[in-house]
């Protein structure tokens, strides 16, 4: 049944396997998207449950964060000053890494930013800076915390994902648009619904594996810094016991549990590279 003119419409069998079948097609097609490309480390259920249990646990105890205050003058300023010899230490690392892994010809500058007008615990890339909220600045306890953020966001840049996510929304959108097309064929007008289903299902497919390997690259970025990278899957809990519902609730980001256990094993990762002395750089995935 489909909803129309504010009532249930009863449509047929033929009509609705017809349209499930091009959406079918879509769901495979998407495939075809741009996913990550470095090889993570995997963790199991198991791990996943007992660092969930853990997070709910600190966050029970925690008290309340106002993400939404306004800083006055002087308190960004204390922010900017604060920020800028991290960040300048952290661009340094950032700039190194992408050319090795890029090129050396490949463009790597990014400005970093505090925009005083966002509140928020949020930091965010554009693919030509890395901004920061206020509130996350002042957010994270310790430097290698807030270095940590900044290279995260550097490696949203340096991977590529804010135009792999406008690709892979658009090729969402185009195949949803495909299914609204064979929608109306058959006499079931949709109102583009499809085409704004196929988008935000493509969004919501690689938008959480994105922001994982923006951890996992950022925690590269980090140790070549010369912050230490033992404390940085902390940060995850921090930010559990300021939104409890991110221990459970995955959308566009992954889960903080989710993200504390990857960072554990990816620390582990650098570690063995350090200790045989191997290039501190990303595993990719094999391709196809």
């Amino acid at each position: 049944m489909v909803f129309r003119s504010g009532r249930w419409q009863v449509i047929s069998g033929r009509w609705v396997t017809r349209v499930t079948c091009h959406l079918s097609l879509a769901t495979i097609l998407l495939a075809a998207c741009v996913a990550p490309t470095t090889q993570q480390p995997t963790y199991t259920r198991a791990e996943l449950e007992r660092e969930q249990r853990a997070q709910a646990a600190i966050a029970k105890q925690a008290a309340d964060v106002d993400e939404g205050r306004t800083y006055s003058s002087d308190e960004v300023n204390k922010l900017t000053k604060r920020l800028s010899p991290i960040a300048t230490r952290v661009a340094s690392a950032a700039t190194a890494l992408c050319r090795e892994m890029r090129g050396p010809r490949a463009n790597c500058q990014y400005d970093v930013l505090l925009d005083s007008s966002r509140k928020g615990l949020n930091a965010h890339a554009d693919g030509k800076n890395v901004v920061l909220n206020p509130a996350m600045v002042d957010f994270a306890e310790n430097d290698a915390h807030l270095a940590f953020v900044i290279a995260h966001e550097f490696a949203h840049n340096i991977m590529g994902h804010l135009n792999a996510q406008k690709k892979n929304i658009a090729v969402g959108g185009i195949l949803g648009a495909l299914a609204d097309v064979a929608a109306t064929s058959q006499g079931l007008e949709t109102g583009g619904a499809l085409g704004k289903l196929g988008a935000q299902q493509a969004l919501l497919k690689y938008s959480p594996s994105f922001e994982a390997e923006a951890d996992y690259v950022g925690l590269y970025i980090l140790t070549r810094t010369g912050y230490p990278i033992e404390d940085a899957p902390n940060f995850w809990r921090m930010m559990s016991a300021a939104e409890p519902r991110s221990i459970y609730v995955t959308s566009t980001h992954p889960n903080n549990p989710s993200r504390t256990i990857e960072m554990e094993k990816t620390v582990a990762e650098i570690r063995g590279k350090k200790s045989a002395g191997k290039p501190l750089l990303p595993n990719i995935r094999p391709r196809a």
